[in-house]
């Protein structure tokens, strides 16, 4: 196996421990009144400054940040068994959160000769580890075994240091996976925009179905599935027609899906697809920064996100309404900005 792709499967795990511990503590106070508040702020000090710690990583300084975040969620379950203040667990927890994503994207990124797949399976990870975590909260697990399992994740993190992959300085010059006559500022802000909206997308997705946990754990694993998908096709096919598969493609699953699970699962796996081809166009124009361009993927989501703190639209047929009338841009806007498979060839072939 390559060490890309194994550095990948490393950090697979690694984010899965991570979202495990994340969504164990979340759904602790899922009774409680304070359960706005602490997932508003979890989701923007996980979300929002991943950005910030990327341009530092990516500027050189190069703190083991997986380790030191496993460490602060190692301590907020710690904090949770002693029933300290709420908040103060949400923060150290989400800036936990923060630190490992950041490393586990900037790794993957600078791995990888011009292949977004590595990166997009470290982030696939996330949706089993949400899901299990909620799962064992809900069924009273104890928080030790949590615990166990961050020190597992310690393990995980120390295995991955072992595969030298160099700087990756010659890996990021070989990510081009965007329309060269669209300006870059305009590919980042176009491609965080369709970010930010496949994340309020998601929310709105009807799902009258999901009614048990079996059927719930198929939803997110199609989430994971998808997100890791979307790479291998970018890789494979070529992002352009990627994005219309993960658009498009998605667009009559997820409406006529809404009372069939069968269904819904396709369309859910096909619209996940699309955070691969975000992700591969931001890091493409941001090169020599792909610490930062994470950072843009993941303000996108919560700013995709936000709105559902305030309200909920609750009719099946306004949310499907809304899913195709956003659809509409997204498409043109990932026609526009993504690069054609014979363009992208031709490049790599000068290098």
């Amino acid at each position: 196996m390559k060490k890309s792709n194994q550095l990948g499967l490393y950090y697979f795990f690694i984010h899965f421990l991570l979202e495990v511990a994340c969504f164990y503590v979340l759904t602790s106070y899922i009774k409680s009144p304070l359960i706005w508040g602490v997932s508003l702020l979890y989701d923007f000090v996980a979300f929002v400054p991943q950005g910030f710690f990327g341009f530092l990583r990516d500027k050189g300084i190069r703190v083991d940040w997986a380790l030191s975040g496993t460490a602060l969620t190692s301590l907020s379950l710690l904090l949770l068994f002693f029933d300290v203040n709420a908040f103060l667990v949400i923060a150290i927890l989400s800036v936990g959160n923060c630190m490992v994503h950041i490393q586990g994207a900037e790794a993957t990124l600078r791995s990888s000769p011009g292949k977004i797949t590595p990166a997009a399976v470290f982030v696939s990870g996330g949706a089993f580890g949400l899901v299990t975590g909620k799962l064992l909260s809900l069924h009273g697990v104890s928080v030790w075994w949590i615990v166990a399992l961050n020190v597992l994740a310690f393990v995980l993190i120390l295995l991955a240091k072992r595969i030298k992959t160099g700087d990756g300085e010659e890996n990021l010059r070989q990510y081009d996976f965007t329309n060269k006559k669209i300006n870059s500022v305009a590919v980042i802000a176009l491609a965080t925009f369709v970010v930010a909206v496949r994340a309020y997308m998601g929310y709105g997705i009807p799902t009258s179905w999901n009614k048990t946990e079996l059927q719930t754990v198929l939803l997110y694993c199609c989430m994971g599935l998808g997100k890791a998908l979307g790479g291998i096709l970018t890789d494979k096919i070529g992002i352009r027609l990627t994005a219309v598969i993960s658009t498009v493609g998605a667009l009559p699953f997820m409406i006529f899906g809404a009372d069939v699970m069968e269904v819904s699962l396709i369309g859910v796996t096909l619209f996940s697809m699309t955070m691969a081809v975000s992700l591969a166009l931001i890091v493409s124009c941001l090169q020599d920064y792909p610490g930062a361009a994470f950072g843009f993927t993941t303000i996108g989501l919560f700013a995709g996100t936000l709105p559902f703190f305030f309200f909920r639209i609750q009719n099946v047929l306004t949310n499907s309404i809304l899913i195709s009338v956003l659809t509409v841009p997204c498409v043109v806007i990932l026609w526009i900005i993504c690069g054609k498979r014979s363009d992208k060839k031709s490049v790599q072939n000068q290098i």
